[in-house]
């Protein structure tokens, strides 16, 4: 069993286009910049995070950060079809219909109408610049 010092579990994105990421991330979904980090390439190459150094940006979500990866030469942006790895973040809100209307006033397309789940009032999905789906899910009253 892992000993935890924080309850927050980061996620890391490698992004294609940083600028464009986090123009989606901070100004589209609203997630708030934390900290913003150069990492060297002493450490990147050390600890096999990456082939160089990089800039990395944290932002908030609920208990989640995910960190925002600005590779000096970064990876080509990958095929937008469903494979393995990590693939979508699911992020849970109040009002479906209301975060429709509220992202979609700053410019995020959404991929259908919001959806019933067995366990859930409102599903709905979004894609990051690099094609990574984003799920919001709007949990049924009790």
């Amino acid at each position: 069993m892992l000993k935890l010092t924080h309850s927050t579990v980061d996620i890391a994105i490698v992004c294609s286009d940083f600028e464009k990421s986090l123009h989606f991330y901070h100004h589209c979904l609203g997630l708030e910049v934390l900290t913003e980090l150069d990492i060297p390439d002493e450490v990147a190459i050390g600890a096999k995070l990456a082939p160089s150094g990089f800039r990395q940006v944290r932002l908030q979500v609920g208990d989640t950060l995910i960190k925002l990866m600005d590779i000096k030469s970064p990876p080509p942006l990958g095929e937008k079809q469903f494979k393995s790895g990590v693939r979508w973040l699911t992020i849970f809100v109040e009002d479906i219909h209301q975060t429709i209307i509220d992202l979609g006033q700053r410019g995020v397309p959404f991929l259908s109408e919001p959806v019933s789940a067995p366990d859930a009032a409102g599903v709905v999905c979004a894609r990051d610049p690099d094609g990574i789906l984003i799920e919001f899910v709007q949990i049924e009253s009790l």
